[in-house]
């Protein structure tokens, strides 16, 4: 029993040192691999270069461009020195190297399906990233295709604002609304959940809009406000429910009136 005993510890203190050691072996390796081909250079200047990426749709394509300061491109001096000031962009999609970026301006044919994180690191003429205080300088965005157009945020906008009173949580909220004689608009909550969906799929949308359009979601958006704020003053007991449809009213009012002044100025 002792000789089992003796061989077993043996056997353990020959093996796990092996075993510790080879596991420090392959994370040293590793971090040692990732360094060779991602070697980094920290900005030694008071200068400190940096980097902003915008997308842009040109036609059926897209446009990337890359602004920088305190750096310039130079495709001219590709491995001639390594410098933090002076090389390219290296632009990523997704986590995947695509290609060098040596202007303002680089094209995209198209994206995967999806949500899509562009990236794009500064690097010097000898293939060093850039760093300041040990944090790569870089910039991501993201872009989902195919894009979300007007019509389709529009077409949200109102299954969202349905589903506030039509959900089975709005539902629920109509029912104790009913029970209280008060309407299902007659609540903050409702008010704030028709506002956020609005809000959300359309304000980003402001450029496209005509005129009216901008007109008419920016009042509706106010009027919400106001009116989330008119209802919560009553649920609080802060103002009676005569006062209150009095006011909602004058508040809902005053979009028509808003939008037909403004609709009265174009046909002049």
């Amino acid at each position: 029993m002792n000789k089992t005993r003796y061989i077993f510890l043996l056997l353990i203190i020959m093996i796990v040192p092996n075993i510790v050691l080879a596991h420090e072996d392959n994370a040293s390796r590793v971090e040692f691999w990732k360094k060779y081909y991602n070697p980094k250079i920290e900005n030694d200047r008071s200068e400190i270069p940096t980097v902003n990426i915008e997308l842009k749709k040109i036609g059926s394509h897209y446009q990337l461009k890359t602004n920088v300061s305190n750096f310039t491109f130079t495709p001219e001096e590709d491995q001639k020195n390594n410098n933090t000031w002076t090389g390219y962009g290296k632009l990523f999609l997704n986590g995947k190297y695509i290609s060098r970026i040596y202007s303002s301006y680089y094209f995209i044919r198209n994206f995967p399906e999806g949500d899509n994180e562009i990236k794009v690191i500064l690097s010097s003429n000898m293939d060093h990233d850039i760093s300041q205080d040990n944090q790569l300088i870089s910039d991501v965005i993201t872009f989902t295709f195919p894009e979300y157009n007007f019509a389709e945020a529009r077409a949200k906008e109102h299954a969202q604002a349905t589903q506030c009173e039509f959900s089975e949580e709005g539902l629920k909220k109509r029912e104790e609304q009913q029970l209280k004689g008060l309407l299902a608009s007659e609540s903050s909550d409702y008010l704030q959940c028709r506002y956020d969906s609005r809000n959300s799929n359309l304000t980003s949308f402001t450029p496209q809009m005509t005129r009216l359009q901008k007109i008419h979601h920016q009042t509706v958006l106010e009027s919400l406000q106001k009116r989330i704020a008119l209802w919560k003053r009553y649920e609080n007991k802060e103002i009676s429910l005569k006062a209150a449809r009095s006011i909602n009213k004058e508040l809902e009012d005053n979009v028509h009136i808003t939008v037909q002044r403004e609709f009265d100025k174009v046909k002049r």
